[in-house]
């Protein structure tokens, strides 16, 4: 994803100088809790910035991420990346979602057990949300191209757990809203921080 797509009309040429990793940023930094701007300027250091972005998000390894928002790198910009198996990275700006199943729920996984999110601002605490299954949502592309599309379950999840951040939200205080549970990882074992 270095280097440049050709000039030709309509495409995005990268500046491949400038694609690199970023800090993230973990708590209690102020901008984690801040409410991000909206895009409008569609142009070449926003093209390198979701770059980078993407970069970052692929190279966090411990944990490995599936999502990172620009307020997790010291942006108050409204854009996210989300990077699931088998999907190449996805970068969102200036999302919204415009539709949503009726009542929010744990996802479960493949085993039946609680969906734990975490989150790389917030290491090793990982803690249990109730998210909405299904939702519609829009976007822009990095060209401002307006998006639409349906996500269902896990991609659904990290959407709007991204969503939140632009929101200056934290999934930590979903859970105590909801009354859900915290745990602490330590030495791979998950172990209860609060039971609401």
């Amino acid at each position: 994803m270095t280097g440049s797509r050709g000039n030709d009309k309509g495409k995005i040429i990268y500046d491949p100088v400038t694609i690199k990793n970023m800090k993230i940023i973990i708590i209690p930094n102020p901008i984690l809790t801040r409410k991000s701007k909206s895009i409008i300027n569609f142009n070449l250091k926003l093209s390198n910035f979701c770059q980078n972005l993407v970069k970052t998000l692929l190279n966090a390894k411990n944990p490995p991420g599936i999502g990172l928002a620009a307020p997790q790198v010291g942006k108050n910009w409204r854009i996210f990346a989300i990077t699931l198996p088998d999907e190449k990275p996805q970068i969102f700006i200036n999302p919204k979602i415009i539709y949503h199943s009726k009542e929010k729920k744990y996802f479960k996984t493949e085993n039946r057990q609680p969906f734990l999110e975490g989150c790389l601002s917030i290491p090793k605490i990982y803690g249990t949300v109730k998210r909405w299954p299904k939702i519609k949502v829009v976007w822009q592309n990095e060209k401002g191209e307006k998006q639409q599309a349906d996500f269902n379950n896990l991609k659904a999840i990290v959407f709007q757990h991204e969503y939140d951040h632009l929101e200056g939200i934290l999934f930590t205080q979903r859970v105590i809203e909801q009354k859900g549970q915290l745990y602490e990882e330590k030495n791979g074992i998950m172990e209860k921080l609060i039971e609401n």
